[in-house]
């Protein structure tokens, strides 16, 4: 994530950018985005200034992944399972070809989800399919 993707109104509320949509940082969230906006300090180079929001040192490249799951997980935070828990909560709640579009999933992977959440979209497709010809 580039650190111009965060933006802070005149009025304090923080949104982060993710392709065209803005979506508004909750409470403790956005006061920590904020805080880390002003001392992210540099990459280990000093040649420019880094657009990473995470620089990492390796110039041009931001902070891999596995350093930041590895800092939350000392921290106490277990990325893997809040993922798991986001992932059972959004496979139960909507339709499998609807999952997979708007998270970029495969169709089986979607569908593997849905059925770890019990969840049974096979009737989707033909009841949209019916409510469309009305």
């Amino acid at each position: 994530m580039r650190a111009d993707q965060i933006t802070v109104d005149a009025v304090g509320v923080t949104t982060a950018t993710f392709d065209t949509f803005p979506v508004e940082l909750p409470g403790p969230l956005d006061r920590l985005v904020r805080t880390h906006l002003t001392r992210r300090g540099q990459a280990s180079y000093v040649s420019r200034p880094d657009t990473w929001l995470f620089p990492g040192g390796i110039p041009g490249k931001h902070l891999a992944t596995e350093n930041v799951r590895a800092q939350l997980v000392e921290r106490g935070i277990q990325p893997m399972a809040a993922r798991n828990a986001a992932m059972f909560q959004l496979a139960a709640s909507m339709p499998t070809p609807i999952l997979a579009e708007v998270l970029g999933l495969a169709p089986n992977t979607a569908t593997r989800w849905a059925a770890l959440a019990s969840r049974d979209w096979s009737a989707y497709t033909a009841q949209r399919d019916t409510h469309l010809r009305r």
